[in-house]
This record gives C-alpha cells, structure tokens and sequence, in this order.
C-alpha cells in the first residue's frame, strides 16, 4: 500500500520550486506519515507541543529565523498570523527553494490576508484520504485518459461488483480505517471518536462553546445526509432549525476544517442558463455513512437505491479530487445543471487546453443507454472541445453508449 507516496512525490516537486510549500487536509488523512515517513527532513516541530507553540508566539521573528533548511511545521495555523509574517520576512530574505513545509487542519484559524502574502513564495497542495489507486500501490491514469479520446474503452483489469463497490464506499480511505481491516462496527467507533476529536480539538477549542460543538455536529451529520445534493441554505437552515447567517458560518468551519468539499457549479457561454449553486460532498464517504448510520444492507441492490447513488457520486468525486491533486495534468471539477433539467455529475476540464470531459455515475450494474442521453447533448453543444464522456457504473465491461460516449465499470477509476 503506497500510503500517501504519490503526494510525496508533489511535496518534493514543490519543495524544488518554491521557498515554503503549504499542506493542508483534514486530521488524520497522513500529513504526519508523509513528512515523517516520505520525506527526508529531519527538523520538524509541531504546534501541537505546548512548548513550541508558547516559543513560536512569544517571538515568531526569532523562531522562524532559527530553523535550518528544511524545516517542517506542523499545525502552523495554531500561530496565527505573526508566524505567517515571519515566514514571510524570513523567505523574502532567500530564494532558495525548499525552505519551509507548513502543515496544518484547520485553516480557518489563520487569516486570510496574511496567508495571501505568501503569493509567489509558496507552493500549495491539500491531502486528501487515501485513493483506491494508493490504496492499492497503483498510479492511476483515469483523468490523463479523460483527455486521450483514443485511449478508450481501457481494458478491464479488476472486475468489482456492486456489492464490493459499496463496501469500498462504506469504508472511505482514511489511512487508519483502511490499514487495520476494521470490522463495521469498530469503523463506526472510529468515525464517531474521530468526530469528536474534530469538532471539540479544532472548532471548539478557541471558542469554548458548547452549543456551538452541539450545533456544529448536527450541522455535520445534515450536509452527510445531503451528500451529492445541490446546497440549498434556505432547507439547510430549516431542517437546522437555525438562522441562514448562522449555517453559513458553520458551513465555512466545516470548509475550513477540510471536512466538507462543495463541487461548484460549472457554466460557459454555451450553457448560459446553468444553475450556480454547488453540490456538497464530504472529505469521505466512509465518513458520511457513518454519521448517518448507513449499512451494507442500506445501499444494496434491493434497498431503495438513492443513498447508494448519492453516496457513490460522491466516492466518485473525492476519488478524482485527489488524483487531481497529483495528475500531471492541471485539471478542475464541476457539476452541471441546467434550468432544463439536464445535468452531469462531473465536469472536468483541462486548465490549459479548455477541453471538457464529462463524467455520470450510477449505481446501476446494466446502465442503459439513456445513460449517456446528458453526456451526448453536451457533447454535440460543445463540439471537438468535449474529449469523452463517462458512464461509470457497477457493471462488469465496458459499454458503448455512442460517439465519444462509454459506460466504464467503477474500477476504471483505478485500474
């Protein structure tokens, strides 16, 4: 298992290109293992130790100007803007490249502005859960091939069935579940004490409020139970039993604290009635089931199958968010949804080039070929700019839906 290795190998690129180099991500995803374990540099400190964080703020200047080169910071945000200032005077002082690592879980805790003063100086990536293709020690190609027209259908090497594709979802790919073969029970144990290490450590620690860590729960649990919808503050709010202003500020912890991903709305000058609101997904699945006790039995082929498919889009999406962030290619996701009621589930397109490839998800295993119905309007309204679209399903071959069009089995992801 090649746990967190492909971010490594970021890391070291973006070590040798900019002076500070700045990795985020949620709690317990590997930040420790790759800076540790992955990475050959033997200076770190943490914020973490009472003593070093009472060093850093009574004189930042100094501490920073201290360090050897390279050094890690872990939890850097605990510092709060100063440290960001000294960073920032200590590197304006050196080009030399690789100087520091900043690591941390909760970014809402740093301000903006000053994070912003790193622009040109720091090269940034945020971590992610494990992916299937770490999961398995295989360096996937799935979003290099959405833009090879040529390269599809790929082969199919693993098959894995409906059943086997919950579980994966079930799971999650945070490095701890995923290691320890836990049983459901023990990963239901796992999710809950790491909820609560979260919300109490992170959110709560500055603030010492009480009804804020039991609204901030709830809040969690809700945007599990909405996971691959549309984000509607108004509903959110209703079925909060809170004030909108207030949701939208439990919103950006959660955000900050690497917890929630909203996948924005995708349009252009060709899709001009396209919705803007974003859909919500969770940093993991495995995550999102457990707040909202969701079985093996729940999402299986006889169960009513809308929190399958909903659960398995957003496997989908982290899955590509993390392998965008070590693809060679520079790539961004989207959802599409139009005032017609056409909609993909994901839009990735290539930053340099334009081009656009679409993805839908179903947790069907015989997907039809009114599958690909969405995919084919937009791939006649945006002509040779739309390289593939994907029908990723549960079944075990490929499948051509048409022009450009396939429905690919959900290992294609990976394998």
């Amino acid at each position: 298992m090649a746990l967190a290795r492909f971010a490594a190998d970021v890391v070291s690129d973006l070590l040798a290109s900019f002076r500070v180099v700045v990795v985020s991500g949620a709690r317990q995803v590997g930040k420790s293992t790759l800076t540790r374990e992955l990475l050959d540099i033997s200076s770190q400190y943490t914020f973490d130790d009472d003593a070093t964080y009472d060093r850093a703020t009574d004189d930042p200047t100094s501490f920073v100007a201290s360090l050897p080169v390279p050094t890690v910071i872990d939890e850097y945000q605990r510092a709060g803007p100063a440290l960001l200032r000294a960073v920032k005077q200590r590197v304006d002082h050196s080009n030399r490249r690789g100087q520091l690592l900043l690591t941390g879980s909760a970014s809402y805790l740093a301000s903006k502005a000053p994070v912003e003063t790193l622009a040109g100086r720091a090269g940034r990536l945020e971590l992610w859960p494990l992916s299937q293709g770490e999961q398995r020690g295989v360096r996937e190609t799935f979003i290099e091939r959405l833009f090879r027209p040529d390269q599809w259908p790929p082969e199919n090497r693993q098959r894995v069935t409906r059943a086997d594709a919950m579980d994966l979802v079930l799971r999650g790919g945070f490095p701890e579940v995923v290691t320890q073969s836990m049983s459901v029970r023990a990963r239901d144990r796992w999710f809950s004490a790491y909820v609560d290490d979260v919300v109490s450590r992170e959110a709560i620690r500055p603030l010492a409020d009480v009804r804020f860590e039991r609204e901030l729960r709830s809040m969690l649990r809700l945007l599990g139970a909405r996971s691959s919808a549309e984000l509607v503050l108004a509903d959110l709010s209703a079925d909060a039993e809170l004030a909108r202003p207030t949701v939208s500020n439990y919103l950006a912890v959660l955000e900050a604290l690497h917890l929630v991903h909203l996948l924005p709305a995708w349009a252009t000058n060709a899709t001009t009635r396209a919705k803007k609101r974003p859909k919500i997904h969770l940093l993991d699945t495995g995550l999102a089931a457990s707040l909202n006790a969701v079985s093996i039995a729940s999402v299986a082929a006889t169960a009513d199958g809308k929190m399958a498919g909903a659960l398995l889009e957003s496997f989908v999406v982290t899955e590509l968010a993390k392998q965008a962030s070590y693809a060679e290619r520079d790539v961004d996701l989207w959802h599409f949804q139009d005032r017609n009621g056409d909609e993909v589930d994901v839009i990735v397109t290539d930053r340099r080039s334009g081009n656009v490839a679409g993805i839908e998800v179903k947790a069907s295993s015989s997907p039809s070929a009114a599958a690909g119905l969405t995919l084919a309007k937009l791939r006649d309204r945006l002509g040779s700019r739309f390289t593939v679209g994907i029908v990723l399903n549960t079944g075990p071959n490929p499948l051509p839906l048409g022009e450009r069009l396939w429905a690919i089995p959900i290992s294609g992801l990976w394998s």
